[in-house]
């Protein structure tokens, strides 16, 4: 289904959202990061969060090996044993 165009009014308020969130961006960065090494929390959830951010910084596994590059991780401690 094609998007309708946007009207100005609509593209400026979505132009300001960006940009707001835009100042978000280290603080989001931060907090993935920080969950990520979280000892306490369950090893699903920390996983998670170093999915997120390796998506982001690199882009999905999937789209790599598209492209025919390949991604590889390695997981110590906890997230090794879950991950196997």
């Amino acid at each position: 289904m094609p998007r309708a165009k946007r009207d100005k009014q609509g593209e400026l308020a979505s132009e300001q959202l960006r940009s707001l969130f835009c100042t978000e961006i280290p603080n989001a960065v931060a907090f993935l990061v920080s969950l990520m090494q979280d000892e306490k929390q369950k090893p699903e959830l920390r996983m998670k969060a170093a999915e997120s951010i390796l998506d982001r910084a690199c882009g999905k596994a999937g789209a790599a090996s598209a492209e025919g590059g390949e991604v590889r991780v390695r997981f110590e401690g906890e997230l090794e044993e879950w991950s196997r």
